[in-house]
């Protein structure tokens, strides 16, 4: 059976209504109602195996979904062929993409954005790294992200689009030359990121959009947000 199908006929056996589960679960009543009726939205797009994903650990339902990081490097084309396929593809995924933001930003488009920033707590023992000259002259050049839930980003490194996911408990480590644009962060609420000696969590958001880094700091709506960003 389409995992589709067992997420709806597992609300249905529990006597829940569409409305009902999404207050419940926490969950839009869109994005139920097309998760139980678009098992490519479940199996292909990052926001629907999220959702998809949170909704099967409510109903306790084993899904099955796959739990590997998708990750999707948006580069220069190598031949024409290639570009064709690209050219066809792109306006749908595009168009879905849009939607499923629009969908998520007006939900969330009357709660406010609090940033949170403390200093890193440094162990004793600490992982050997190497010192450049970018280090000795304090010029940040990555930074790590750590995750409470499972988080999915879309970014542009240095003029190169990424799509991801950190998983929960995970981190990764961004390394980068000008700056970060984080385009869209879903589950930002889980999200905390490690800037030199300093640790900013995002607060009261579930999705949030663009947020810069670059070796000065993290901005958001033009204020940087070590230096003490109002409320958004």
């Amino acid at each position: 059976m389409k995992i589709s199908d067992n997420i709806k006929s597992a609300r249905i056996g529990k006597g829940l209504t569409i409305e009902k589960l999404s207050s419940l679960a926490g969950v839009s009543i869109d994005i139920i109602e097309k998760i139980e009726n678009d098992e490519d939205f479940v199996l292909k797009d990052p926001y629907g195996r999220l959702y998809a994903k949170k909704l099967c650990q409510f109903l306790q339902l084993d899904c099955n979904l796959p739990s590997e990081t998708v990750e999707v490097n948006l580069i220069k084309e190598k031949n024409h062929s290639f570009s064709q396929k690209v050219s066809k593809f792109l306006p749908h995924l595009f168009a879905g993409f849009i939607l499923i933001v629009f969908i998520y930003a007006n939900a969330n488009l009357n709660k406010s954005t609090t940033f949170q920033v403390n200093p890193v707590q440094h162990k004793e023992e600490t992982k050997q790294v190497t010192i450049t000259s970018e280090d000795q002259d304090n010029k940040i050049t990555y930074i790590v992200l750590k995750a409470d839930d499972e988080v999915w980003i879309t970014a542009t490194i240095d003029g190169e689009k990424t799509i991801f996911n950190i998983k929960k408990d995970e981190e990764k480590t961004l390394y980068f030359e000008n700056k970060i644009v984080f385009d869209t962060i879903g589950n930002a609420d889980k999200l905390k990121i490690i800037f030199g000696d300093q640790e900013v969590k995002i607060s009261d958001r579930e999705i949030i959009h663009n947020v810069f880094v670059d070796s000065e700091g993290i901005f958001y709506n033009g204020y940087n947000v070590l230096r003490g960003a109002p409320k958004i």
